[in-house]
């Protein structure tokens, strides 16, 4: 899913946003109303927050990782979903030389589930580039902005 940021010019952009969406990936915008959901994930604009199916974050990719050209959000959504990655018993970061993924076993969210129908046997690769920091959260707690 997408979630539009709260500001003004992003809002403006929601059925521009909505248009480019890949087919099945819903966009939603929040009230200004609704406390910021980026705040409560600790999450910022640009950012890949991605859940495994028990709704724990497995993966929080920050720019410039989170440019679509660069394979680390694919990569990482397929290493999800295809591996039986599952944070419920340790907090552990992946190694590649200070990449921008984190794993996150202390925060949980429902609503994410794998298809049954996905190969558990793929083994994607994740690369770091020698410019990566790391970019570890621990708790989700300090407020950030998505678009």
């Amino acid at each position: 899913m997408i979630v539009n940021e709260l500001e003004a010019l992003s809002q403006t952009m929601y059925w521009k946003l909505k248009k480019k969406a890949p087919t099945g990936v819903p966009v939603y915008q929040q009230s200004s109303l609704q406390k910021d959901v980026w705040e409560i994930l600790d999450g910022d604009k640009d950012d890949f927050l991605i859940y495994d199916r028990c709704g724990l974050l497995t993966f929080h990719i920050v720019l410039p990782n989170s440019f679509l050209q660069n394979p680390d959000v694919e990569n990482a959504i397929t290493a999800t979903y295809t591996q039986d990655i599952c944070n419920c018993s340790a907090n552990s970061t992946l190694s590649g030389g200070g990449s921008n993924f984190t794993r996150n076993s202390s925060q949980a969210h429902s609503g994410v589930q794998r298809p049954a129908d996905e190969p558990e046997n793929v083994t994607p690769t994740l690369e770091a580039s020698p410019n990566d920091s790391r970019h570890e959260h621990a708790n989700h707690h300090h407020p950030h902005h998505q678009h």
